[in-house]
């Protein structure tokens, strides 16, 4: 892979300059009509404010990067930019944390992943109720609000948090969900679930939290997300711990290094969620 930082810089700065906008109108439809629907069960929801954030973005990536590809949840990107794999792709997720801004909850993100040649090179994850913006590009470390960050050196799960999210079909893997979380009540320093998988990523990033684990996310819940931790020094494998790959449905893992092996030990009930066909 030969990328060129500047085109990456390019790029996230370009994206950067759209944000406020796009974070002002969507924190003001917070307040009113969501237009609230579900998609693949009911717990799964979806707002029009999901779609306009999608539009925006996508609208402005055609506009002034013509060439690259782009993925997004909602999927308002053409079957053409979907499938380009050459040279730069987006990899988005218009509102991360759905059912948080739906329930009028501030922890919710915009999650922008910059792959080239499949492989992350840029990311910024921004949370506009919190006023939380977090940026990396590959091999430049990771900032919070323009400010570098770095994992924590707690060297025990008891010294910290571990923050965890469960998939949409939940109520079919419930029991080994639950013995994994048993095993972090009785060993970490607390538990807790955000619902924002993106703001995880950067919580194990700026230190925040200890380790995150969870199955079930697809690539535009980590594209953006595990580039940021990965630069602030975390460890990212999948919940066998094998090396990660966010466009497989093996789950993940992140902490700083240094409990890694004690984390996956722990959410070893998770590969028995995972062995379950829903």
């Amino acid at each position: 892979m030969d990328f060129s930082l500047i085109d990456v810089a390019k790029r996230l700065d370009a994206i950067e300059g759209m944000l406020p906008e796009l974070e002002r109108m969507l924190i003001e439809m917070q307040q009113g009509d969501l237009g609230i629907d579900t998609k693949t069960t009911e717990v799964d929801l979806v707002t029009k404010a999901d779609f306009a954030s999608e539009q925006c973005l996508i609208d402005y990536i055609r506009r002034h990067f013509p060439e690259d590809g782009i993925v997004s949840e909602e999927g308002s990107q053409s079957s053409d930019e979907a499938e380009r794999s050459v040279s730069f792709r987006w990899i988005l997720d218009p509102i991360d944390g759905t059912v948080n801004y739906a329930n009028r909850i501030p922890t919710w993100a915009i999650s922008i992943g910059l792959l080239f040649e499949g492989e992350p090179v840029g990311g910024i994850v921004t949370a506009p109720s919190l006023r939380e913006r977090f940026r990396a590009i590959k091999g430049q470390g990771a900032t919070f609000n323009g400010k570098p960050i770095h994992v924590n050196s707690k060297t025990s799960l008891r010294e910290g948090l571990v923050v965890t999210g469960f998939p949409y079909d939940r109520a079919q893997r419930a029991a080994p969900l639950c013995d994994a979380l048993e095993n972090m009540l009785r060993e970490s320093g607390g538990v807790r679930r955000l619902g924002a998988a993106a703001l995880d990523f950067c919580y194990v990033a700026d230190g925040r939290m200890l380790g995150y684990y969870e199955m079930g996310l697809q690539p535009w819940d980590a594209a953006a997300g595990s580039l940021i931790a990965r630069e602030a020094g975390a460890q990212i494998t999948n919940l066998a711990g094998e090396p990660y790959d966010m466009f497989t449905k093996r789950g993940v893992i992140v902490t700083n290094g240094l409990v890694h092996d004690t984390l996956v030990e722990a959410a070893k009930p998770m590969l028995d969620a995972l062995a379950i066909e829903v």
